[in-house]
């Protein structure tokens, strides 16, 4: 993949992961390996013990390795390392997790794109399932709200929830509402499709069951339920869940995946059972 590193080099990319098996995913290593020439410095956060190769290989990718106990999903991993940086030194700052595969496109013109704009923040998809809020998989921050008193009181509150509901619910949630609150504006890079194209049959748990019926796939798992077509849009990640987690039984082929035009990764290194 040709992907010439970004212009805009002052940026700090953090990349929250877990792993069972205590090492470095393929799908987070070439993760790591295509956003290092837009990182000024890239941080790995793991939330799980790494053996020694593991560790080692992340070594020579990032700039720093940090290791911390399974507590607080993501979101306090993100704390944790941001507590420890000098945000203000960075123009830019994106906080991104384990939970995506990708990018299958360059990820810098993506990068710029939203840089360029006129959002405080930005992340790929904007969500109405449960509430507006910006999926928390790919996040970016501008230098001006970092140095907010906003973005300090964010992170101050955020715990070490141990239920992943109660983290979407809570921070996932509640960081675009904070941020909307405190005056900032937001953007996404995958726009919402509006009526009718938004209109999709889609099956929605009803009395204990599933029902099939149309429905406004904004409001439901638009990355899970519809991750072919995004993809087919330009959306450059799937949701590593489709692939090895609960929702395997919704992923369209993987051959059809792979055969998407422009999309170019590394599919042989993943364990994949095809």
């Amino acid at each position: 993949m040709t992907d010439a590193p970004s212009s805009h080099s002052k940026r700090l990319v953090i990349l929250a992961q877990f792993d069972p098996d205590n090492g470095l995913p393929p799908h987070v290593r070439i993760h790591l390996e295509r956003l290092r020439p837009h990182a000024a410095r890239l941080v790995l956060v793991s939330n799980s013990p790494m053996d020694a190769g593991a560790y080692t290989q992340a070594g020579q990718i990032c700039d720093e390795v940090q290791i911390r106990e399974n507590h607080g999903w993501d979101f306090a991993a993100w704390r944790d390392v941001l507590a420890k940086e000098n945000v203000a030194d960075w123009d830019s700052t994106i906080l991104t997790n384990s939970s995506i595969v990708g990018p299958f496109y360059p990820i810098g013109p993506v990068i710029a794109e939203m840089e360029n704009g006129g959002a405080d923040f930005w992340g790929l998809v904007h969500s109405k399932q449960m509430g507006s809020h910006l999926q928390s998989f790919f996040l970016g921050f501008r230098n001006r709200l970092v140095q907010s008193t906003a973005w300090a009181g964010f992170w101050s509150q955020v715990q070490d929830l141990d239920d992943k509901w109660d983290v979407i619910k809570t921070y996932e949630l509640g960081l675009t509402k904070h941020f909307i609150k405190a005056g900032f504006s937001f953007d996404s890079y995958m726009k919402n499709p509006v009526f009718p194209e938004s209109i999709r049959i889609v099956d929605v748990e009803r009395l204990n069951g599933l029902v099939r019926f149309p429905w406004d796939i904004n409001r439901v798992g638009r990355t899970i339920r519809d991750h072919k077509a995004m993809i087919e849009e330009g959306f450059p990640y799937l949701k590593a869940s489709l692939l090895w987690g609960k929702d395997q039984h919704r992923v369209s082929s993987v051959s059809s995946l792979m055969n998407i035009a422009g999309v170019e990764y590394p599919w042989d290194q993943l364990p994949l059972q095809m």
